[in-house]
């Protein structure tokens, strides 16, 4: 990520064992937030709440579009960064300048986000020269969601005989993609090589996107009194529902066809998913923990009052067809679960401390950054006699190769949620090589 430039950092021990920092995050008022206190979001902002006001997302990290501050003081954390580097670990700090490689984020989704993708670095990096106003950093942004309540997204491209189902039931999207795709769709042969599909997923979905508004609109209100009257005679598939919920909040918006083109996913709390570069997905509702590469880089093109850069997205989408692998976490001693996702830059620790129990979080080769979702209680480092009291919303940012001890008030359980750099020693080369093949399958196709 391209920032304003920092001094090389000189890279010395981490600090002596001191009380963990505390964090201020950023709330963003996006309008499909829920309001008021019925958003998680608000209440653990801490501050004094708009009940009139969307409170979407609290960020946490130094991104400059809404960056953190240490308290007390409110000095900028990407600034305290600069002048502690050891607190980052030596292999963090060298890799990534001597900033902090993730954004960790809690979302309260009551309408749906836009239909969207985040760019690969290489893309990033082109996005934000041409546009640095719309895409505001070079960064790629791979995600991981981690559901607190029921969450409903889209994600990835349905299986074909969903997508051909699509085709013979609702000719509204046959009258806006052409009868010579739609038929091409209608007789794909599972035997036929991946790429085919995917070209022909390619050019039916481009075609859908860049519909007039007028075709657009028309369409969706035929859709739309044609599943009412449907409706009275028969029960409604949930992709039919959702059409119809969609058309509600987003009237007229290509993005409500659209959503027949994808797989619904329902995650229970404390399950997860992972998106990764140029697929297409749009959370629909539910609060969730989200971790990130550090980026703010979003294509839209749907279900959105936002800019829409509908030939970007339709040419940088992967078109696989796969239902997203729903992560459970993996235990990794009692009370925490682990949540490791195919990324350099993070992974997230779920920690349950029930009531009256301690629960130690071993040293780390690197900063953690753990926030309070339930509960109070203490948070003490290394051999210090005194904690930190910490309760619901807290935030606080531990440095490197420090053990955290966790213990809960008598009378009830804390939950907390700990984001870190990635501790799997592996990563680095397996998105070395798997950069590598995509590289080379590139030149394959340029010289083919």
């Amino acid at each position: 990520m391209q920032n304003s430039p920092l001094p090389s950092p000189t890279v010395g021990p981490a600090p002596e064992a001191s009380p963990p920092s505390r964090l201020q995050g950023r709330v963003q008022h996006y309008e499909w937030g829920h309001r008021g206190d019925a958003s998680l979001v608000a209440r653990l902002s801490g501050a004094g709440v708009d009940q009139t006001l969307p409170y979407a997302e609290l960020w946490i990290g130094t991104h400059p579009s809404a960056p953190s501050t240490v308290l007390p003081g409110g000095m900028l954390l990407r600034d305290w960064l600069a002048r502690n580097p050891g607190a980052l670990g030596p292999d963090v700090a060298a890799r990534w300048a001597g900033d902090l490689p993730f954004l960790f984020k809690v979302l309260s989704v009551a309408k749906p986000l836009s239909i969207q993708a985040h760019p690969d670095k290489g893309l990033a990096e082109l996005l934000h020269a041409l546009r640095p106003a719309t895409y505001k950093d070079a960064n790629h942004k791979p995600e991981m969601a981690i559901a607190v309540t029921e969450f409903h997204a889209l994600f990835g491209f349905a299986g074909i005989e969903e997508l051909k189902d699509v085709i013979r039931t609702v000719p509204e999207v046959v009258g806006l993609i052409g009868r010579e795709d739609a038929k091409k769709l209608i007789n794909f042969k599972g035997y036929h090589g991946g790429n085919d599909v995917r070209s022909l997923l390619r050019s039916a979905f481009t075609k859908l996107m860049a519909s007039s508004k007028e075709a657009a609109s028309e369409a969706i209100n035929k859709l739309k009194y044609r599943l009412n009257d449907s409706s009275k005679i028969r029960t409604l598939t949930k992709k039919e529902e959702l059409v119809l919920s969609l058309e509600r909040q987003y009237p007229e918006d290509v993005g409500v066809l659209a959503a027949l083109f994808f797989n619904y996913v329902k995650l229970s709390p404390g399950e997860a998913i992972y998106i990764g570069a140029n697929e297409p997905h749009a959370y629909l509702s539910g609060e969730c923990i989200e971790c990130m590469a550090t980026s703010d880089n979003v294509v839209r093109a749907g279900l959105t009052p936002k800019y829409r850069d509908v030939q970007t997205l339709c040419s940088m989408l992967t078109y696989k067809q796969i239902f997203p692998e729903i992560l459970q976490g993996v235990p990794v001693q009692p009370y925490v679960r682990r949540y490791s996702p195919p990324s350099d830059e993070f992974e997230v620790d779920c920690c349950f401390v029930p009531p009256g129990e301690v629960v130690v979080i071993s040293s780390a080769p690197s900063l953690s950054i753990f926030l309070v979702l339930t509960g109070e209680g203490d948070i003490q480092v290394d051999s210090m006699l005194h904690g930190e009291k910490a309760k619901e919303g807290d935030v606080f940012f531990v440095p490197s190769n420090t053990e955290v001890k966790l213990s809960a008030c008598v009378h009830a359980s804390m939950q907390l949620y700990r984001a870190g750099v990635s501790s799997n020693p592996c990563m680095s080369v397996t998105l070395m090589l798997q950069a590598k093949r995509s590289q080379l399958e590139s030149i394959y196709e340029i010289t083919s």
